[in-house]
């Protein structure tokens, strides 16, 4: 098994003092983009600065997932590739930092792939990777989303409340690299909000979920309000689509017939 293909490209190398690494990836395992969507909320809220990123031409198959042609002024063609990057800021109220990873589940080479984003774990000297995932699940939207997940280590899940997901099946890259960081003896954190299946637009009420969930785990600062705005705002806008679509709505009564003979 070939796992030291070198695809990390430095942009810098920072000084970043015992980090937590927090990865989430778009695709089969980011419903609702909620995932990817939160990562992309903690970069631009901590200020995050991009030092590495993983080049795509060994992971990819590029006719499923095609690069994006786009006109710069108006004039010159610039392709955008597929993109796997990291980000480090500083931990707001903590001694830490933190390093967010964003990226695609590959189509090729998976456990290169994970074995390339542990070395710059490795690298920056990660104490605990934590992997964010959504499913899609026979769930009622007006209800508190569900976090369930797993960790390497028993006492994490004990300490933090992390209830342990007893899914067996068909994994992800989620899944995959949570088990190559525990091989490589890194502490691993796995979260994973329920999101309606039935629901097929990005979900921010699963969103600030995993935000609150984070925050109670690392006990670091930050500022639930907007989350929380939106999670209400979507609320709102879902409980619109239920009234105008019959299906949902009858869906929806018999989800509800359910939890209450629950």
């Amino acid at each position: 098994m070939i796992t030291d293909l070198n695809a990390i490209v430095w942009d810098h190398h920072p000084k970043t003092r015992n980090p937590i690494l927090i990865a989430a990836f778009e695709g089969w395992n980011d419903g609702g983009s909620a995932a990817s969507n939160l990562v992309r909320h903690l970069i631009k809220v901590f200020e995050g600065k991009k030092f590495a990123s993983l080049d795509p031409e060994p992971f990819y198959a590029f006719s499923d997932n095609r690069p994006i042609v786009k006109l710069v002024e108006g004039t010159t063609r610039k392709i955008e590739w597929q993109t796997n990057d990291f980000y480090h800021a500083p931990l707001p109220g903590t001694d830490r930092e933190v390093i967010l990873f964003l990226g695609s589940e590959p189509n090729l080479m998976w456990r290169t792939y994970c074995a390339n984003l542990a070395s710059v774990a490795q690298h920056q000297g990660v104490g605990t990777v934590v992997t964010l995932g959504a499913y899609m699940a026979d769930v009622l939207y007006t209800l508190p989303v569900q976090v369930t997940g797993f960790s390497s280590h028993f006492d994490i899940e004990e300490k933090h409340g992390v209830n342990r997901s007893n899914y067996e099946g068909p994994t992800g890259i989620v899944g995959v690299f949570s088990d190559y960081c525990r091989q490589q003896n890194f502490p691993t954190i796995s979260l994973w909000a329920a999101v309606p299946y039935y629901i097929s637009i990005p979900n921010p009420k699963a969103v600030h979920s995993l935000m609150a969930k984070l925050k109670e785990i690392f006990q670091f600062e930050f500022d639930l309000s907007s989350l929380e705005k939106d999670a209400d705002q979507f609320d709102n806008e879902i409980n619109d689509v239920v009234s105008k679509d019959p299906n949902v709505a009858a869906y929806v009564r018999e989800l509800k017939k359910r939890e209450f003979l629950n």
